[in-house]
């Protein structure tokens, strides 16, 4: 995520963040891959879609393992994250 320093210190982004952790539980794609600690993801990327940053559809939980490490991972995994949390698999 790109978020400014002060941007993860808001009110609202960390009950976004609350929120979605609480839903999810823990990292949506558990499997033997899974380390490191546990992130809340936009899908749809902050600074592209401000109308969405604190909307709970457009979050998900991931662990580092399975967090994108780059923009056009990001894009190209948009839609299975998507579907992640629609079935709450």
């Amino acid at each position: 995520e790109e978020l400014k320093r002060g941007e993860r210190n808001d009110p609202a982004y960390k009950q976004w963040v609350k929120k979605i952790k609480q839903r999810d539980g823990r990292c949506k794609f558990r499997n033997m891959n899974c380390n490191g600690y546990l992130v809340v993801h936009h899908i749809k990327r902050w600074h592209e879609y401000p109308e969405l940053r604190y909307e709970l559809n457009n979050g998900i939980t991931l662990c580092q393992a399975h967090h994108p490490r780059r923009m056009v991972e990001e894009v190209e995994l948009a839609p299975l994250f998507e579907r992640a949390i629609s079935t709450n698999a």
